[in-house]
C-alpha cells in the first residue's frame, strides 16, 4: 500500500483535500443550524391546532419544559396565549442544565402555525409549530433555527447532539400526539 503524499503545488491549486473533515469541519462552524421534525397524526388539524396552542398544558405532557410564565403581564384571562408581542419565561431541562428563556411571540397563523423568538447565550433561536392537514389527519412540525457566532454555533452542535435535541423534539411531538388521542 502506498502512501499518498501531496506536493506544495497540489495544495496551492488546490487539488489536493481532505473533503470529508474538511467539510466536517465547515459545517461545524456554519453560522446557521435549523432542526425540523414532523410527526403524521391521525386527528383533525382542529384538534392537533388546540392541543398546540393550549401553552398551560406544555409542561405538564412535556418532560423537558419545567414551566412556562407570562413575562411582566398576568396570564391572559381570554386564554389567547399566542398574541405576536406577548413575552414570555421558560425554563428547559437540558441534561443537567436548567436554563430560563425569554420568548417572544413573532407569528400567528390562526389553525396553521405560530412562532417565538428567544436569544441566549450570543445565540438567536426561532421555534416555530406547524399543523397541515394530510390524508384525512394532519401533520405537526416543528422547527428550531439557531444562528450566531461560528465558535459559539460550533460548541452548540456539539451540545445538541450530546443532549440529542433531534429525540427530544420528537418526544415533544409524540408527547403532544398523546395530548390530542386523548382529547378526542
Amino acid at each position: 500500500m502506498r502512501a499518498m503524499i501531496a506536493s506544495p503545488q497540489a495544495f496551492r491549486r488546490g487539488s489536493f483535500r481532505l473533503p470529508p473533515l474538511r467539510e466536517a469541519v465547515a459545517r461545524l462552524f456554519e453560522p446557521r443550524l435549523v432542526i425540523r421534525r414532523s410527526l403524521s397524526l391521525d386527528a383533525s388539524p382542529e384538534a392537533v391546532w388546540e392541543a398546540l396552542i393550549d401553552l398551560p398544558r406544555w409542561p405538564e405532557r412535556d418532560r423537558y419544559i419545567r414551566w412556562i410564565r407570562p413575562l411582566g403581564e398576568p396570564p391572559p384571562s381570554d386564554g389567547r396565549w399566542w398574541v405576536v408581542g406577548r413575552r414570555y419565561r421558560e425554563q428547559v431541562r437540558r441534561g443537567p442544565f436548567l436554563p430560563v428563556f425569554k420568548l417572544t411571540v413573532v407569528q400567528v397563523e390562526e389553525g396553521r402555525r405560530v412562532a417565538w423568538r428567544a436569544r441566549y447565550l450570543w445565540v438567536d433561536a426561532t421555534h416555530a409549530w406547524e399543523v397541515e392537514p394530510s390524508n384525512g389527519g394532519a401533520i405537526l412540525s416543528s422547527e428550531e433555527s439557531f444562528s450566531g457566532p461560528r465558535g459559539i454555533m460550533a460548541i452548540a452542535r456539539i451540545v445538541f447532539r450530546l443532549f440529542d435535541v433531534e429525540r427530544m423534539t420528537d418526544r415533544q411531538l409524540e408527547a403532544m400526539a398523546g395530548d390530542v388521542v386523548a382529547s378526542e
